[in-house]
């Protein structure tokens, strides 16, 4: 069985834990996740799975939103 580890910021609780969990199982199969906080993140989650890094951070999240807001200037 594959694993994936999960960087959680501090603030996401246990339950929303368990979904990402369930998400990745659903996307890839059967997976063992394994749980890391990063007191770095402000909120959100980074999935580090086969190689490859899925980040759903609060802060990727809103780069994103800040280059898609300079875009239209």
């Amino acid at each position: 069985m594959k694993k994936a580890k999960i960087l959680c910021a501090a603030n996401v609780s246990d339950d929303a834990y368990a979904y990402i969990c369930e998400r990745i199982a659903g996307r890839f199969g059967a997976v063992n996740c394994e749980r890391e906080t990063d007191e770095s993140l402000l909120g959100g989650f980074i999935v580090l799975y086969d190689g490859k890094i899925y980040d759903m951070s609060l802060r990727t999240q809103l780069q994103a939103m800040r280059g898609s807001l300079d875009s239209k200037e």
